[in-house]
């Protein structure tokens, strides 16, 4: 079992684990770091600019937490600060372990930052890379078969009733290796919660909307036939 370890410099804060980071400093969330170690293996753009990194034996996820929707016209990537367990990258951190411990299917966390400033915060999370997988827009270029679809209400099933709550449960945050395994990436706002049809229902609609929506946007292969599977499987294992 990994030894998470915890240290504060001053405003900043940190939660790492051991077995990946022997210490932990700012400058492993920056990317001018992994640049001048010419460790930079891969980044993706969207919201920010999210860096895949090589350290030591392990392909790390850097991500710095940015507002959406309104709130970004305010603050770009500050956040209110009630509590170091509360931000968001120690909440991901501390839930993304628990998971993992119970075996589920999320990548491992490997070090969360925490800046004071004032009032607020600004936040940074390192993930373990999920080796060798493509999410499901990708993955969904090419028209899968009914039991693509049974086994994935199957997993989604898995973290419903264990009582766990994806706040962005699309397309986009589910991956599938190249060994046929389904994961969910992306647990900030996540919670555990009670289990119950309301969040969860909700929870489907959401990710049926992004179905819908990539659908449309990227054409990929997916029909209210596949859904229909993938509901029928989800209620028998939920």
């Amino acid at each position: 079992m990994s030894q998470i370890n915890s240290k504060q410099d001053g405003k900043h804060f940190w939660r790492y684990d051991a077995e990946c980071f022997s210490d932990i400093a700012a400058e492993h969330f920056t990317m001018e770091y992994w640049q001048k170690k010419q460790a930079i293996i891969g980044r993706e753009t969207g919201r920010g600019t999210t860096l895949f990194v090589q350290h030591n034996a392990s392909q790390l996820v850097l991500r710095h937490y940015l507002r959406g929707g309104m709130m970004r016209h305010l603050s770009r990537d500050r956040y209110l600060f009630n509590s170091l367990e509360t931000t968001r990258s120690f909440a991901e951190f501390t839930l993304l372990a628990d998971l993992s411990k119970r075996g589920f299917a999320v990548p491992k966390p490997a070090a969360a930052q925490v800046i004071r400033q004032g009032l607020g915060y600004r936040a940074d999370l390192l993930t373990h890379k999920i080796p060798n997988a493509q999410d499901l827009v990708r993955i969904l270029q090419v028209s899968q078969e009914a039991g693509f679809y049974r086994e994935l209400g199957t997993f989604i099933a898995n973290f419903h009733k264990q009582g766990v709550f994806h706040a962005d449960l699309n397309i986009q945050n589910i991956l599938q290796d190249d060994k046929g395994k389904f994961w969910l990436i992306d647990f900030d706002r996540a919670q555990l919660r009670t289990p119950n049809t309301g969040w969860q229902q909700a929870n489907l609609k959401r990710l049926k909307r992004s179905f819908e929506k990539e659908h449309i946007r990227y054409q990929i292969k997916w029909s209210a036939t596949d859904w229909a599977v993938f509901l029928q499987a989800y209620a028998a294992s939920i």
